[in-house]
């Protein structure tokens, strides 16, 4: 009975070293993370009024962000005031905007942009 006692304070030091080390990696993890949405949000916003090739994807990769449980609150509302900053700057001329993304991907940006209805 003293070495299952010892084998069980054992599993739970193990326990609070993984969890530890869990939460480091979830940390280092969201840094990452909010640095790679903030570079993606600077290529974004570089080209206000013109929508070269590499766009529609980089806001498709954005939008995954915006909902996503794990990031912070400041990564999501970045990739919100982004993505409607980016619609906002393409109004004008959106139809020729609009054919340079794929279905896929002008859904994913109104996912982001549109406001989501109360009884949806």
């Amino acid at each position: 009975s003293i070495k299952k006692k010892k084998k069980k304070s054992a599993d739970t030091e193990m326990s609070k070293e993984e969890a530890e080390e869990k939460a480091v990696k979830e940390k280092q993890r969201g840094k990452r993370q909010q640095r790679s949405v903030f570079v993606l949000c600077a290529v974004v916003m570089g080209r206000p009024y013109d929508t070269p090739p590499y766009i529609p994807e980089a806001l498709a990769a954005l939008s995954k962000h915006s909902f996503e449980q794990r990031a912070s609150m400041g990564v999501r509302d970045e990739v919100k005031r982004v993505c409607s900053e980016f619609k906002r700057t393409h109004t004008d001329n959106w139809e020729a905007h609009k054919k340079q993304f794929t279905q896929e991907q002008l859904e994913a940006l109104e996912d982001v942009v549109s406001t989501p209805h109360y009884y949806a």
